[in-house]
């Protein structure tokens, strides 16, 4: 589990606040959950040389 501290500004929290009500969630917490499923994420090592073996092992999982 991962906790994580996120500051809103007042135009998206009444974002999240909105896709709250309109899902019938009981939390803030809930709705940024669901929001978050939305997104695609793709991760890449930046400060490995591409022929190291954990490069390479990274790109296979």
């Amino acid at each position: 589990m991962v906790k994580i501290l996120i500051d809103l500004s007042k135009e998206e929290d009444k974002i999240v606040e909105v896709y709250k009500l309109v899902n019938n969630l009981k939390t803030k917490q809930e709705a940024i959950k669901r929001m978050v499923k939305y997104f695609e994420v793709e991760i890449k090592p930046k400060n490995l040389k591409k022929n190291e073996e954990y490069y390479k092992k990274s790109l296979k999982f």
